[in-house]
C-alpha cells in the first residue's frame, strides 16, 4: 500500500526571484523570450527563439513587413 502524495500548495514565486532567474540567464548567454510562473512556484525561462515559435509571432503579417513591404 503506497501513500497518494498530496498535491503541492500554491506557492508563488516573488518578483525579486524571477528577476534574479532572468538575470542569471542573461548571464549565461541567453536571449530571454519570455518567462512562466506555475502556480506551485515553478519558474520556466524561455529563449527568444522559442517563445517566438511557443506563440506563432512568425506568421504571414511578420514575414510580409520584413520583405520591406
Amino acid at each position: 500500500m503506497t501513500a497518494v502524495p498530496k498535491p503541492r500548495a500554491r506557492h508563488y514565486a516573488t518578483k525579486a526571484k524571477v528577476r534574479s532567474y532572468i538575470e542569471t540567464a542573461r548571464e549565461l548567454g541567453v536571449k530571454v523570450g519570455g518567462f512562466e510562473v506555475t502556480p506551485d512556484g515553478t519558474i520556466r525561462i524561455l529563449a527568444e527563439q522559442a517563445a517566438r515559435s511557443a506563440t506563432g509571432a512568425s506568421n504571414a503579417y511578420d514575414d510580409w513587413k520584413r520583405e520591406g513591404n
